[in-house]
């Protein structure tokens, strides 16, 4: 795309990210006086002029003509017919006729027609679909987020259901499902946006088999069919309804060598998703948009500059100190600027098919050109390198192979100051790891912020890993009888070695506890903790069984006391906001308590398939 080739031009010659995006916009839109932001007119040549409209004519100069001396007749100084100070008919600042000169044609009316206020447009799907509230730089947007842009419609007549982490299967669990069950009637629309999830073969309470018909229940490997997934909890349940189903076939996974096959277009070794899709619709008369085509086909026109569509977890300097690259590519996942590509792909293609829908598509809509839009301009980049675990003494190796794991002592976060880091203590021991903050007052979970000591161990962020351990509290200080003071596992996005701040507030899970009786905590939001069911507040000599399971995008947290045992679930759980590369489990203690952790265990199982 042209715009995309402009993009490039502009971050090539230095252009800082938020002004060539700028003129980007300006160029699609074909607005040569747009206001660039800066409070300065674009007029797209600096300071000469254009030929024709202004004092100079560029590449006439002074410098002489080949075989007109040192003046170019009707360049210079004199006044030549049709060019120079005097108005000349058709030029200048006189109105042209009717006609002609620079005015455009009036542009043409919408030939949609709104969405009966009693129907809406229901849209279920995954990630690629939802919405999100994380604090990226350039932040997740799934495409129901936007649809109501491209559809005569309110806002509140779109309702997107869609869920992170969810497939066709999965989904059905949700409440979600409930309300569309509920609530789906004569005249609305059903958007039905699966595929990514139902991949998932290592996960069965997600896995579908895409190669049974949708009258098939189960594929040969017993998991539950696709199509059939699809049809009966979805397709049927509209067309019962009276509604209109539209199925969708999964949008690309960005591909940075533009190679687009594989798993980058959903097809695995268990067989082609988005051709599933499409059979389906097929055998059922059911209308299919293949975003799957759609998306190859717009990232193709320049795959580079379509890197801009996905979301960016940061971003980095450049060379010059001040211009701003996205950084932390998510290739699953698009931002805001991508979210309005495919609605606006996907409003193309209905207008194009036979759907009722059609009728309420806006005829004059517009690709996005803009992809500034997706910027989060209150991002504000953490302050963070990964640890040098070389430069590190390890607290103790447990473990060998591919299941060992190898600790460290850290206190970070908000600790109460530099002097407060020696409070904090990790040893090994008889088998068992002993974190300690022994008669402190240091550190909290609170919702601003986060402070504790620990053992901790760094993990690919690909790796699918089991870490558990038993939990003895031994001591609690006198300071610690709040709700601020914790212990347990932990799993979490970054890790800071012996950092007083009181501006971490990561991401993470804890299979842990907390003195006012909360059992299962966690962080998501910068400005608040969420916590799991109260139960009996931790005393000295209580022993628990924790364990934290990786399965892909889905993380089990289980704290085991007694005969009582609670779980929770955290679906696409975002650990890699800060460090892109890995998570770290943390054993971890703060504010006067000293707990042992015996019978440590890591397993390793396998690589995780991904978004």
């Amino acid at each position: 795309m042209k715009k995309h080739n402009l993009l490039r031009k502009l971050l090539a010659a230095g252009i800082s990210l938020t002004v060539a995006l700028s003129c980007v916009a300006m160029a699609a839109c074909g607005n040569d006086d747009a206001d660039t932001g800066d409070g300065q007119q674009n007029d797209q040549t600096d300071d000469e002029e254009t030929p024709g409209t202004g004092e100079e004519d560029p590449g006439t100069d002074d410098e002489e003509t080949p075989g007109t001396g040192e003046e170019d007749p009707g360049t210079g100084d004199e006044e030549t017919p049709g060019t120079g100070d005097e108005e000349t008919p058709g030029t200048g600042d006189e109105e042209d006729p009717p006609g002609t000169g620079d005015e455009e044609d009036p542009p043409a009316a919408d030939a949609s027609t709104p969405l009966p206020e009693k129907n809406k447009i229901y849209v279920v799907g995954d990630s690629t679909v939802c919405s999100f509230t994380d604090d990226y730089y350039m932040p997740r947007y799934g495409y129901g987020t936007q649809i109501a842009e491209y559809f005569n419609v309110t806002e509140e007549q779109v309702e997107n259901l869609a869920m992170s982490g969810r497939s066709s299967l999965s989904f059905l669990s949700e409440s979600n499902y409930t309300t569309l069950e509920t609530s789906i009637a004569e005249g609305d629309y059903l958007i039905i946006g699966f595929g990514h999830n139902d991949e998932k073969d290592d996960d069965a309470a997600r896995y579908t088999n895409p190669v049974p018909d949708y009258q098939t229940a189960t594929g040969t490997d017993g998991a539950p069919s696709f199509q059939y997934t699809l049809y009966e909890n979805y397709v049927k349940l509209a067309k019962d309804a009276g509604a209109t189903p539209i199925l969708c076939t999964p949008i690309v996974r960005y591909s940075s060598s533009a190679s687009y096959s594989g798993e980058k277009v959903h097809v695995t070794d268990k067989g082609d998703y988005a051709a599933a899709i499409k059979a389906l619709g097929e055998d059922t008369d059911t209308t299919v948009v293949d975003l799957t085509t759609l998306t190859k086909e717009l990232y193709l026109e320049d795959n580079e500059a379509a890197a801009l569509y996905h979301a960016h977890t940061t971003y980095e300097l450049a060379a010059d100190g001040v211009t701003k690259q996205p950084a932390g590519r998510d290739d699953t996942h698009i931002n805001k600027y991508g979210a309005q590509a495919v609605a606006y792909e996907f409003a193309q293609a209905i207008l194009q098919s036979d759907s009722p829908l059609k009728a309420h598509a806006v005829t004059t809509a517009t690709a996005p050109a803009d992809p500034s839009i997706a910027i989060n301009n209150s991002y504000s980049k953490p302050l963070f390198t990964a640890p040098d675990l070389s430069a590190l003494t390890p607290v103790a190796t447990i473990g060998t192979g591919e299941n060992q794991s190898v600790w460290y002592k850290t206190a970070m976060g908000d600790i109460g100051g530099d002097n407060k880091i020696p409070n904090f203590s990790a040893t090994y021991a008889n088998n068992v790891i002993t974190v300690s903050n022994p008669g402190g007052t240091n550190g909290k979970f609170a919702n601003a912020g986060d402070g504790f000591g620990a053992a901790f161990m760094q993990v690919d962020k690909d790796n699918n890993f089991t870490i558990s351990a038993t939990v003895t509290l031994k001591s609690i200080g006198e300071s610690a009888g709040n709700n601020q003071a914790g212990f347990g596992i932990m799993l979490r996005d970054d890790i800071y070695v012996d950092v007083n701040s009181k501006a971490i507030n990561s991401n993470f899970v804890a299979a842990g506890m907390i003195m006012d009786g909360t059992t299962i905590f966690s962080r998501d939001n910068k400005s608040s903790l969420t916590k799991g069911d109260k139960t009996a507040a931790p005393a000295a000599g209580d022993v628990y069984e924790m364990k934290i399971v990786r399965l892909g995008q889905v993380v089990t947290v289980t704290v085991t006391k007694g005969e009582n045992t609670y779980t929770e679930t955290y679906t696409d759980f975002d650990f890699t906001a800060v460090d892109t590369e890995h998570m770290y489990i943390c054993l971890f203690v703060n504010r006067g308590m000293t707990v042992e952790y015996s019978n440590v265990a890591y397993t390793y199982d396998g690589q995780a398939q991904g978004a």
